[in-house]
């Protein structure tokens, strides 16, 4: 729970996050999109890149002015990350010489594993981020070993009990956005044991107005902390499709501006049958 915690993990998700647009476009395409916030970026509480005060995730380093540029290639933004990735294992008090890690300050290690239910095969839409963040790793003196877990039980298993250093998972989201199971430090699922008193606060807070706007203020501030603790690193957010037959469905009648929380199961009295 301490600051060089947090810079060890930022240090850690700096890189991670750089190779996020690459591997999510190269496993998905068009048909995910990465995202910044450890939210659903349809849900109405989702900070958008328009709003006042939206970043990207882990894009400032350690004195927190931005790492990337406008007219950056991508070889550049890599080596950018990498660079302030350094400052932040420097300020978690591991030894930096020569742009690469000597040695590792008392509680850290020089090596980390990140745990991934990719079948074995490395089949999971984060697998070559990690590939290729773990070969960025390697120029700096730093090892990030990739575990792909045949098993999915043995993933749950590996986070549920605390064994796992990092972990991949998807988490699917309700249209309400309460952060308690997640995140609250009496959380049922809040894996990453985080216990801040200033985002119990906001979470509890949040669940007691009806004020939408007031509650994705909070819900935005509360973000940020969780950020900030370095214990997440939001990747990408799927798309859906939903097909309809035009020979037995009268398309007119289908729900308009469907999103994931509003279907054509929302409006269904209204649909007709050819």
């Amino acid at each position: 729970g301490d600051d060089a915690s947090k810079d060890l993990r930022k240090a850690i998700a700096t890189v991670l996050a750089a190779y996020r647009d690459e591997g999510i476009s190269s496993y998905y395409g068009n048909t995910a999109s990465v995202i910044n916030y450890p939210i659903s970026n349809t849900s109405w509480a989702a900070p958008q890149v328009t709003d006042d005060g939206y970043t990207v995730a882990y894009s400032v380093d350690v004195d927190g002015n931005p790492i990337y540029t406008d007219g950056m290639s991508q070889e550049d933004k890599y080596d950018a990350a990498l660079q302030a990735a350094l400052g932040y294992f420097e300020k978690a008090g591991y030894t930096v010489e020569n742009g690469k890690l000597t040695a590792a300050p008392e509680g850290a290690k020089l090596e980390y594993q990140v745990n991934i239910g990719a079948g074995g095969a490395g089949d999971h839409p984060s697998f070559l981020l990690l590939k290729n963040a773990a070969d960025a790793f390697k120029k700096i003196g730093f090892t990030l070993n990739v575990n792909d877990m045949a098993q999915a039980s043995d993933l749950y298993a590996s986070y549920q009990t605390g064994v796992a250093e990092m972990w991949c998972a998807a988490w699917q989201a309700s249209s309400d956005p309460d952060m308690y199971q997640l995140y609250h430090s009496k959380g049922s699922t809040n894996y990453y044991n985080i216990d801040d008193p200033d985002l119990d606060e906001l979470i509890v807070a949040a669940r007691q107005t009806t004020d939408q706007e007031a509650r994705k203020a909070m819900y935005k501030e509360a973000m940020e902390i969780i950020l900030d603790w370095g214990v997440e690193l939001p990747v990408y957010q799927r798309s859906e499709a939903t097909i309809f037959s035009t020979e037995r469905v009268n398309i007119a009648t289908i729900a308009k501006d469907m999103t994931p929380y509003w279907t054509y199961m929302s409006e269904l009295n209204t649909m007709e049958l050819n």
